[in-house]
């Protein structure tokens, strides 16, 4: 792990899922750049294998809204921070992903969102419903990715990306 990542707290507690004591608990800070401190929690059971990772900001800002135009392999490699307070659109594949009071902020590249929303369209791809978000996921379809965050930390790190106050 880098330099910048600080443990705040490590203890061992009971699974709410196999009722061992044999839950893990980590929680880090972490500087990220134009996002300010990050607080990185993983939990971890050595019993059953069940594990969650999230991640939360420290602190918040002015609400914003992020545009990048998704051209080639390039952007869709941008690196990627989508607080949990951060609703995405992209308007030409139909997806508007809305914030929630439980979403877990993700550090991730355009590819993995775009990954991430797959994953959790579930039946909603069967018959080929997602066939638009796997070509743009493939680099075969240009799109437009719209991140409005209400705490103002989310980022796209991409030249191209323009961030302008909502």
């Amino acid at each position: 792990m880098t330099s910048d990542l600080k443990l705040l707290y490590e203890g061992k507690h009971i699974c709410p899922v196999c009722s061992n004591n044999s839950m893990w608990i980590r929680q880090y800070s972490y500087e990220a750049p134009k996002a300010g401190v990050l607080l990185l929690m993983v939990f971890e059971c050595e019993s059953c294998g069940y594990r969650i990772r999230d991640v939360k900001p420290f602190e918040e800002g002015k609400p914003i809204k992020i545009i990048l135009k998704v051209e080639n392999e390039e952007d869709l490699r941008s690196i990627l921070y989508r607080s949990p307070y951060a609703n995405v659109i992209i308007p030409e594949l139909g997806v508007e992903a809305l914030s929630k009071e439980a979403y877990q902020g993700v550090i991730t590249t355009v590819e993995g969102l775009l990954e991430i929303l797959l994953d959790n369209m579930g039946e909603l791809c069967e018959n080929n419903g997602c066939q638009d978000i796997e070509k743009a996921k493939k680099g075969e379809l240009p799109f437009t990715l719209i991140i409005e965050d209400q705490s103002g930390l989310s980022y796209v790190e991409s030249k191209k990306a323009s961030v302008t106050q909502l």
